[in-house]
């Protein structure tokens, strides 16, 4: 095999509030990348370009598609409540950005999108470095099928809500201040506007946003021949599965390559920091 590989048993992430442990029965083989501890596992990468669009595939390919990708999405809502956990802090705000018009183009809003948080950007802090510290996504309304957008905002100085609005320049906007119970629920609260419409968004080119300045979780994969050590640990959940990993057999006689499935079981245990 090319390049650098390791196997894990272990796998740990560490967010301000909770560490996340996953027991893996048979160990991972996985390719090391560079400056892999300062790369966030939320991936906002879509299809790639030397795959067939969604519009390309048939119908068993689309329905085979949608069935993976919103596993992925449902992950990510996962991945999306821990970047929040690390991020949050007493100038985190929420904000929802809605079009006048009906608008239903994608790539059309995504760029005024896009375009919003340059300006606003600048207006903010006078430089056309990016600076601002956000996670984003779209949402369809179910009746009109008009797109407005979801917004977490990290560190976020005072701003008018008209002046907002006018940076804004496409019609309403809602801006608030993160009311909830405790500190470690922040992140499980605002997630779920991440995984609404899972199923129209699964085709699209960009359907989530985040700045490159974002706090990240502390990810750490080892191999050890015992299970962790958790007497004394505020454990606060437990739970046990099987997975389905690929074990790749000889080339078929049309040149494909036979895969084959076997179950792997995980333990998973979630511990909050005190």
């Amino acid at each position: 095999m090319k390049g650098k590989y390791r196997a894990y048993n272990i796998k740990t992430i560490e967010t301000s509030s909770y560490i996340e442990i996953y027991q893996y029965e048979t160990p991972i083989i996985s390719k090391v990348k560079e400056n892999e501890t300062s790369k966030s596992h939320l991936e906002f990468l879509e299809v790639e370009n030397n795959k067939k669009s969604f519009e390309e595939m048939n119908a068993s390919e689309q329905a085979e598609s949608l069935s993976r990708k919103q596993k992925h999405y449902e992950n990510m809502r996962w991945e999306i409540a821990r970047l929040v956990d690390c991020n949050f802090d007493s100038q985190t705000k929420f904000l929802t950005l809605t079009f006048k018009e009906n608008e239903q183009d994608i790539a059309f809003t995504n760029d005024e999108f896009r375009k919003f948080i340059q300006r606003l950007n600048y207006r903010l802090y006078k430089t056309k470095k990016a600076t601002l510290h956000y996670i984003a996504t779209w949402e369809k309304q179910r009746k009109r099928g008009a797109i407005h957008y979801h917004v977490i905002l990290f560190k976020f100085p005072f701003i008018k809500v008209k002046e907002l609005q006018t940076i804004w320049g496409h019609g309403f906007v809602k801006i608030n201040k993160v009311e909830v119970d405790s500190l470690e629920n922040h992140g499980r609260y605002l997630s779920k506007y991440f995984a609404k419409d899972l199923d129209i968004k699964e085709h699209k080119k960009k359907a989530f946003f985040k700045s490159q300045n974002l706090t990240l979780p502390i990810v750490k994969k080892f191999s050890s021949t015992n299970e962790m050590d958790l007497t004394n640990k505020n454990v606060i959940y437990t739970n046990e599965y099987t997975q389905k990993i690929p074990i790749f057999k000889a080339f078929s006689d049309n040149g494909s390559r036979n895969i084959e499935f076997e179950d792997r079981t995980v333990k998973y245990t979630k511990i909050k920091k005190d």
